[in-house]
């Protein structure tokens, strides 16, 4: 979630709920303040009442209750709502009403004097007040909000500009990164450390892409040189077989380490994003190109080989890389084999899946793409070739997948 949403969402809950919080507040307290003021003026009116039957006796005086003029009691008063059942125009109708009853000790007498005073008027004032006040609030949170938008969007463009900058960042490109200027400090800070950053990355970068290429170039001369003089020296007539072996030994570790600096050259290449260039090359024909390199070594194991594609097998790839990838995938498949076993090879545009008959795996799935890790014992492997498949992928964002089931080693690249 950017940002922007996150603010604007957090923006609306809380919004919402202070809308119906103040809301409620303000109707309860109307309704409060209102009630008081009412209760207030029927008090007026039975004081009004209470003067009027003691000096003057105009009103018409009812019978309080049996108990109460039989057992006088101090002054009261009851605060109530009631409803009353009226006709209007015809009309039937319960209306609600605020009542005050008070009973009074008069001089010679004690009286109940009841005053009432209708709540409809009372209430649509109140309603019509919370509505109205409600309707501001609203209205006043949604100018807020459409005017925090376009202020946000003011403020987070520059930062939104820089992105896309920096997601088009190339290590290949050696050109210092120019940021959109911006008058906030905290992104102008920002800005400032992710140009040194980018120019200390591309300086590493540089640095190291020279280094390994200076290094493979320079450890190649010396070990072509040791490889040739072994080989003169395995050529000499006065050499017993013992100094035959140890200058054989020498130079098949020559080879192996010539071999094994070309290896983390490629992978070195690899991190270093060296390989950009693509082209639309057809899977079926790259396997059918590297079956027929290996294909001495099928026959010798006596292998069964099954092919199955579907028509369109075009992506868009490097052609070295994709080669290597499919190089050692069947390299692996005939080199981890048993005797009259089979290779099945199924491609599609959307994956490549290579599956030999073997041995259980000694390694699990994971580490298998490591470094270094490898099946077999032979002094010839170095652990390399999955890993410079499994790099492989990583540069394209390909999945890849290793299982082992029903004695079957499968291996599959989803494009």
């Amino acid at each position: 979630m950017k940002l922007s949403q996150k603010t604007k969402r957090t923006y609306i809950v809380y919004s919402i709920i202070i809308f119906i919080v103040s809301s409620i507040t303000i109707y309860f307290t109307l309704k409060r303040i209102i009630t008081e003021k009412q209760d207030e003026r029927l008090e007026f009116y039975k004081d009004l009442i209470a003067r009027k039957i003691k000096y003057e006796n105009p009103l018409p005086i009812f019978e309080v209750d049996d108990y109460i003029s039989k057992n006088p009691v101090k002054d009261t008063l009851y605060y109530k709502d009631t409803l009353f059942y009226m006709i209007v125009n015809g009309v039937e109708k319960h209306e609600k009403y605020r009542q005050l009853t008070s009973i009074e000790n008069l001089p010679g007498k004690t009286v109940k004097i009841i005053t009432r005073d209708s709540l409809v008027k009372n209430q649509d004032f109140i309603l019509i007040i919370t509505v109205s006040v409600a309707i501001v609030i609203f209205l006043l949170m949604i100018t807020v909000y459409f005017v925090n938008t376009i202020i946000m969007r003011n403020v987070w463009n520059p930062f939104n500009e820089n992105l896309e900058i920096l997601k088009n960042f190339s290590l290949e490109n050696s050109q210092p990164i120019h940021l959109q200027e911006t008058n906030i400090d905290e992104f102008q800070e920002l800005n400032q450390s992710l140009v040194k950053l980018t120019e200390k990355i591309n300086s590493d970068y540089s640095n190291l892409k020279e280094f390994t290429e200076n290094a493979s170039h320079e450890m190649q001369t010396p070990l072509a040189i040791m490889q040739s003089k072994a080989e003169m020296l395995m050529q000499s007539k006065n050499l017993s077989r013992s100094q035959l072996q140890q200058i054989k030994a020498i130079y098949l570790a020559g080879q192996r380490l010539s071999k094994l600096n070309k290896t983390l050259l490629l992978l070195a290449k690899i991190d270093n994003q060296q390989y950009k260039n693509k082209e639309t090359i057809d899977i079926n024909e790259a396997i059918e190109r590297q079956l027929e390199l290996f294909e001495d070594f099928i026959e010798n194991k006596k292998l069964k080989l099954n092919k199955k594609s579907t028509l369109n097998t075009k992506i868009e790839v490097n052609p070295l890389l994709f080669d290597m990838v499919l190089s050692n995938l069947i390299s692996n498949a005939i080199k981890h084999n048993i005797e009259h076993g089979n290779i099945d090879i199924l491609t599609t545009d959307l994956f490549i899946s290579i599956s030999n008959s073997g041995i259980p795996p000694k390694l699990n799935s994971t580490t298998l793409f490591e470094r270094f890790k490898k099946e077999s014992s032979s002094s010839n492997s170095f652990g390399l070739g999955l890993s410079i498949v499994k790099k492989v992928c990583d540069n394209y964002y390909w999945k890849i997948n290793h299982s082992f089931i029903e004695n079957q080693h499968n291996i599959t690249i989803y494009f």
